[in-house]
């Protein structure tokens, strides 16, 4: 739904009509959306969703892995040249 909020310097406009608040009354829209968010509340947690539950430990690993990987591969820290000599 696409809103237009007009903000200005004057304060608010004026009040709607009752024309114009009965045109945006909807109720069976109200009620969709109420139906709809009811069933999304109420839907099947991932954990007991096995395709889902598998994915997610899929990405979990695969994200595990990839840090690993990307840790064995840098180089160690070497001191600068001056460091080094005042070590000796």
């Amino acid at each position: 739904m696409n809103k237009r909020y007009r903000i200005s310097p004057e304060g608010r406009g004026p009040d709607p009509s009752g024309e114009e608040v009965r045109r945006y009354k909807d109720s069976a829209r109200l009620l969709y959306n109420y139906q709809q968010a009811k069933t999304l509340m109420h839907r099947k947690p991932l954990y007991r969703d096995p395709k889902a539950f598998i994915a997610l430990v899929i990405l979990v690993l695969l994200a595990v892995l990839l840090s690993e990987i990307s840790d064995r591969n840098e180089p160690p820290v070497e001191p600068p040249p001056s460091e080094r000599s005042v070590q000796r």
